[in-house]
C-alpha cells in the first residue's frame, strides 16, 4: 500500500511552505493566505489525498481520547440503545469519549470511519455491522494496514488483526429449548425471520441440538414474514409509532401466526427468535394453553412469554469497549463469546 501523504507532501507539491498548508487545511484564525495560493494547496490536498491527521493536536489540547462506534441501527430500538449506553459508560470510566460514526464512502473511497481514524479523530474503532455485516474489504485493508485497533461486533467473522465480540446464539437456544422441552411438550413449532443470517441459522441450530434424539417431540419450523429487506418498517414502531407500512406488515404477520397456530395443539410449544413475536400469537388466540418463549427479549416485554432470554445488550457494550481500550494499549487481539445463560421463567408450570 502507497504511503499516506504528509503535510510536507502537500507543501512541496503545491510550492508553498509547510506552514502555509497547515494554516489552509485548518483555516487558522488570523492567517491570511492568497486566493491563488489557497486554491493550489486544496487542489495538491485533493490529488494526494491528504487527511490533516489530527493526533499531535490532540495531544497538544489534552482532548479526551475518543473512540469511534459504528453503529448503522436504529437507536430507538432497545437492544441498539441498551449497547450502545454500554458502551459510553465503560469509556467514561476510563476518560475516553465515543464518537458515532456512519458507513457511507467519501469522494477519496474512504469509508466515514476510516476517514476518522486516518484524521486522527478517534483512536480506535468499535463496528457494529448494518445487517450484521462486517467492515468491507478495502476498509479491513487500510485499517489493518495503519495497525487501527477495531472491535468487530456480532458479525460472526474471524480476523487476524482486530478483536471480535459475538453472542452464543447456538447455546442460548439450546438452552430454552431444553427448558422448554422440560416442560412436557410432545410438538415445538420454532417461529423464525424470513432471513439466511449466520445469527438465525446458529439460532434454529440450537433448537435443532436441544430436539435431536428426542423422538418422542416434534419439531415444527416455520418463517415469519419479516426479511432483512423489511426490518425497518419493523423497528419504525420504536419511534414513528403505527405506521401505513407497518399496519400492513402487523397484519401478514398476525396471519401467518394464526396459521402457525393451526400446527400446534394445547400443551405444545411455540418457540420465537425475536421478542414480543410471542404476543402475536397470544393475541391470535389467547385461548391456547401453549407454552410460549422467546430466544431474545431486550425489556420490551415480560408477559407474553412463559420463558425468555434477556439479551446481554449492555454487557456487550461493555465488552466492546473493554476490547478496543485493551487494543489501543498494545493489547493483543481476542474473539469473546458471550453466553446467554440469562432464561427467566415468567409463569411457573
Amino acid at each position: 500500500m502507497n504511503k499516506r501523504a504528509t503535510l510536507k507532501d502537500v507543501a512541496r507539491e503545491a510550492g508553498v511552505t509547510a506552514a502555509t498548508v497547515s494554516y489552509v487545511v485548518n483555516n487558522t484564525p488570523g492567517q491570511t493566505v492568497r486566493p491563488e495560493t489557497r486554491d493550489r494547496v486544496l487542489a495538491a490536498v485533493a490529488k494526494l489525498n491528504y487527511i490533516p491527521n489530527t493526533h499531535a493536536q490532540t495531544l497538544r489540547s489534552s482532548c479526551i481520547p475518543c473512540v469511534g462506534v459504528v453503529i448503522r441501527k436504529n437507536l430507538a430500538v432497545p437492544r441498539f440503545a441498551q449497547m450502545v449506553f454500554g458502551i459510553q459508560e465503560r469509556l467514561e470510566q476510563e476518560g475516553h469519549n465515543a464518537l458515532l460514526l456512519g458507513n457511507a464512502v467519501d469522494g477519496r473511497g474512504f469509508t466515514d470511519y476510516v476517514g476518522a481514524y486516518l484524521a486522527g479523530r478517534v483512536s480506535g474503532i468499535i463496528f457494529i455491522g448494518t445487517e450484521n455485516m462486517g467492515p468491507d474489504k478495502k476498509s479491513l485493508e487500510l485499517l489493518q494496514a495503519e495497525r487501527a485497533p477495531l472491535v468487530v461486533f456480532n458479525c460472526q467473522t474471524e480476523g487476524d488483526f482486530y478483536s471480535t465480540v459475538d453472542l452464543d446464539y447456538r447455546g442460548g437456544a439450546r438452552l430454552i429449548t431444553s427448558r422448554v422441552l422440560a416442560r412436557g411438550c410432545r410438538r415445538v413449532l420454532y417461529f423464525r425471520p424470513d432471513a439466511d443470517t449466520p445469527q438465525e441459522r446458529l439460532r434454529e441450530q440450537g433448537v435443532r441440538d436441544a430436539v435431536e434424539g428426542r423422538s418422542d417431540v416434534e419439531l415444527i419450523v416455520r418463517s415469519a414474514p419479516i426479511a432483512l429487506d423489511s426490518i425497518e418498517v419493523w423497528d419504525a414502531r420504536y419511534y414513528a409509532g403505527d405506521t401505513d407500512e407497518g399496519l400492513r406488515l402487523n397484519e401478514v404477520f398476525m396471519e401467518s401466526a394464526r396459521e402457525a397456530l393451526a400446527l400446534v395443539e394445547d400443551g405444545d410449544a411455540v418457540i420465537a427468535s425475536w421478542s414480543t413475536w410471542t404476543h402475536y400469537f397470544r393475541k391470535a388466540d389467547p385461548t391456547r394453553d401453549i407454552v410460549y418463549a422467546e430466544l431474545a427479549n431486550n425489556g420490551e416485554s415480560w408477559v407474553a412469554s412463559d420463558l425468555y432470554t434477556r439479551m446481554p445488550n449492555y454487557d456487550a457494550g461493555v465488552a466492546c469497549a473493554d476490547e478496543i481500550l485493551s487494543l489501543v494499549n498494545g493489547g493483543a487481539c481476542c474473539a469473546r463469546t458471550i453466553k446467554l445463560a440469562n432464561v427467566f421463567e415468567a409463569r411457573q408450570p
